[in-house]
C-alpha cells in the first residue's frame, strides 16, 4: 500500500520534477525524513530563492528596455495563444524568457555557494580530499569567471544561452544556479515555471523602470540579496 503511494506521488510530480528524475524515482523508496527534506526545498524554493530570482531579473528588464520588449512581445503571444493556464510543456517553448532567466541566474546566483561531503577519499588533479572533508563551491565566483564566460561575463547578454547552456560557455558544468548532475536542485523546474508565470502575467499588463532612487548594492546574506531592495516603477502596459 505505502508503495503504491509513493509511486502515485510521484507520478503526479513528474510534470513538476521532470521526467528523467520522475523515471530516477519512481523505483526508489523515499524514508518519511527524506520526504520531509524534499518537501522543505520545495518550500524554500517557491519562496526566497524564487523571489530573489525575479527580483533580479525585474532589475535587469527595466535596465534593458530592449530585452523587456522582446519579452513582453514573446509573453503576449504565448497568452494569446495558450490562455491563462498554461501547462508545463508550453512554459518550455518560451525561449526569450528561459534565456532571460538563465542570464538573470547566472549574474545574480541566489544560492551563492554549494556545499558537499566527500563520503570518501578521493584526490581531484593534485588535491587530496580526504572523507568527511566539507567542499564549498563559489558558484557566484564561476559565474564571473571571466576565462569560463568571456571578457563580457560582468554583462547582461541573454542571447549567450540561445542554444541553450550546453554552449553558452568553455564548460557547461560552470552553469550551476541548482547545483549540477543527479543531486541537483528538486525544485529546479518548479521554480522556472512559476518565474515565468510571473513574467507573463506582468510583462502583459505592465512596463518597467527603475526608480531613480535604486541603488545598485547586491549583498549576501546566504542568499544574494538587494540590500536597498529594487524600487521598480510600473506603469500600464497599452499596446
Amino acid at each position: 500500500m505505502l508503495a503504491e503511494m509513493e509511486a502515485a506521488k510521484l507520478e503526479a510530480a513528474a510534470p513538476l520534477c521532470g521526467q528523467r528524475r520522475w523515471r530516477q524515482q519512481l523505483g526508489r523508496m523515499y524514508t518519511s525524513r527524506q520526504l520531509m527534506d524534499e518537501c522543505k526545498t520545495f518550500f524554500f524554493t517557491g519562496h526566497e530563492t524564487t523571489w530573489l530570482l525575479l527580483t533580479w531579473t525585474f532589475m535587469l528588464l527595466a535596465s534593458n528596455p530592449t530585452w523587456q520588449h522582446r519579452a513582453r512581445q514573446e509573453a503576449l503571444l504565448f497568452l494569446h495563444q495558450h490562455g491563462d493556464m498554461p501547462d508545463f510543456d508550453m512554459l518550455s517553448r518560451l525561449k526569450v524568457l528561459g534565456m532571460i532567466l538563465l542570464e538573470s541566474l547566472r549574474l545574480y546566483t541566489p544560492a551563492t555557494l554549494l556545499a558537499r561531503e566527500a563520503f570518501s577519499s578521493i584526490k581531484v588533479g593534485d588535491l587530496e580530499i580526504p572523507k568527511g572533508l566539507s567542499v564549498w563551491v563559489p558558484v557566484l565566483a564561476i559565474h564571473h569567471d571571466k576565462t569560463i564566460w568571456g571578457e563580457d561575463a560582468d554583462e547582461f547578454k541573454p542571447e549567450r544561452f540561445s542554444e541553450g547552456v550546453a554552449k553558452a560557455c568553455k564548460n557547461q558544468m560552470a552553469f550551476m544556479p541548482f547545483s549540477f548532475g543527479p543531486r541537483n536542485c528538486v525544485g529546479q523546474n518548479f521554480a522556472m515555471m512559476e518565474a515565468k508565470i510571473v513574467l507573463c502575467m506582468l510583462l502583459s499588463q505592465f512596463t518597467f523602470h527603475l526608480s531613480p532612487s535604486y541603488r545598485h548594492a547586491p549583498i549576501c546574506i546566504l542568499t544574494l540579496q538587494p540590500k536597498h531592495g529594487v524600487p521598480i516603477i510600473l506603469r500600464h502596459f497599452r499596446p
